[in-house]
């Protein structure tokens, strides 16, 4: 069985969103061009790519939020970069959405053990990665169901938006730093999840 993965873009203060974010606007006002521009930089060093790369090509399935899956879905469009299975946690129960390139999007509204579990049957050796949003990490987090955190900060004060740390409860969670990979317009740093006190 492969490991549980979270991965998020994160402004030096916090925020994986930036004020007003919304609709078309998913990660508020310059959220995405500021949060996710490393993603896309010309890097001579290959190292924003290599990270970016390494996440998928180990990953057998990935889970998201309905919002994530809602801002998303059209500019993804009729070939989205995930190739593998999307499990999308929801309230509202739907068919499954086929696309080219291997992406399925699976709607599932049994809440986050569920969908845990289904993605981890699809998966099988594989990793299960989950994209977001905040509020989608931070369940699986103080679920205790993650094994990696993986953040990609990004060296801007955004000054509001959404936390990602907001509302994990009283008691701390231990991380381990495992890894950390300099690169143009961000930092990639990698943390195993301990334990939840």
């Amino acid at each position: 069985m492969g490991s549980v993965i979270a991965d998020q873009s994160m402004s030096l203060d916090g925020y994986c969103t930036a004020v007003g974010a919304r609709g078309a606007t998913s990660l508020g006002a310059w959220g995405e061009r500021l949060l996710h521009a490393w993603m896309f930089r010309d890097d001579a060093t290959g190292r924003n790519a290599a990270v970016r790369d390494e996440l998928f090509a180990t990953a057998g399935a990935a889970i998201m939020g309905r919002r994530m899956f809602d801002v998303g879905v059209e500019p993804w469009g009729e070939e989205p970069p995930f190739h593998m299975p999307v499990f999308v946690i929801t309230h509202h129960a739907r068919e499954p959405l086929a696309r080219r390139g291997g992406t399925t999007y699976h709607f599932v509204t049994g809440g986050i053990d569920d969908v845990l579990a289904r993605a981890r049957a699809v998966a099988g050796d594989r990793d299960v990665v989950i994209l977001g949003g905040a509020d989608t990490i931070r369940q699986f987090l103080v679920g205790g169901l993650l094994d990696e955190l993986r953040i990609h900060l990004v060296p801007v004060v955004l000054g509001g938006g959404t936390r990602l740390f907001d509302r994990t409860g009283p008691e701390p969670i231990d991380l381990l730093p495992t890894r950390v990979v300099g690169a143009p317009g961000a930092t990639h740093l990698t943390f195993r999840v301990l334990a939840n006190h």
